[in-house]
């Protein structure tokens, strides 16, 4: 039987957690066959020599905007994009997309309708949440509470954070779905 290893190179562990969730709900792989690196890690490793497993990349890690010239597009909606070649997938999303709220709320449609099983919606919600009401206490007392400036750009980038995370989300569901097993079959 072929080797069907896939390595799950994302920027943390709970988006990595809920990738994991995802890519086992589609039947097309299970636990055993996939190893997470967190983007630290896949910085160590790639200056170590070749990998020789296939490689699945989720979200903006470092070092792979190169390999999007090596790779085939397979799928681009609500500024999500993935696409392979016989080693890597890269999926990334870009929120200006879904800047407009009515942009925005049509692909909480989609994502809802898709994943709204797959994904328990409190812990999407909560992790942004914890972070944001951590964040915003951090800020007020590192700045003595008088930069409100401040305190806007780091609610905006959390947005931002946010949405990307849901839409990187959605892609590997899309991914996972509809090219999966071709991609680990090549």
């Amino acid at each position: 039987m072929e080797d069907r290893k896939l390595i799950l190179v994302c920027k943390d562990k709970p988006i990595a957690d809920d990738i994991c969730k995802i890519l086992i709900y589609s039947g097309k792989i299970s636990t055993d066959e996939i190893e997470v690196w967190e983007e630290k890690t896949w910085d160590v490793k790639r200056k170590t020599g070749p990998v020789s497993t296939k490689i699945l990349f989720v979200g903006n890690i470092k070092d792979t905007e190169c390999l999007s010239c090596f790779i085939d597009i397979r799928y681009e909606r609500w500024g999500i994009q993935y696409g392979a070649n016989p080693r890597y997938a890269l999926i990334t999303a870009d929120t200006v997309y879904v800047k407009d709220s009515d942009r925005y709320k049509a692909f909480m449609n989609d994502f809802e309708d898709a994943l709204g099983t797959v994904l328990d919606p409190t812990s999407v919600a909560t992790s942004a949440k914890v972070a944001k009401a951590f964040g915003t206490v951090g800020l007020a007392v590192a700045t003595g509470g008088a930069s409100l400036a401040a305190q806007k750009i780091y609610d905006d980038n959390k947005v931002i954070e946010e949405k990307s995370r849901k839409l990187c989300l959605y892609g590997v569901w899309h991914f996972a779905g509809n090219f999966l097993e071709d991609f680990l079959a090549e």
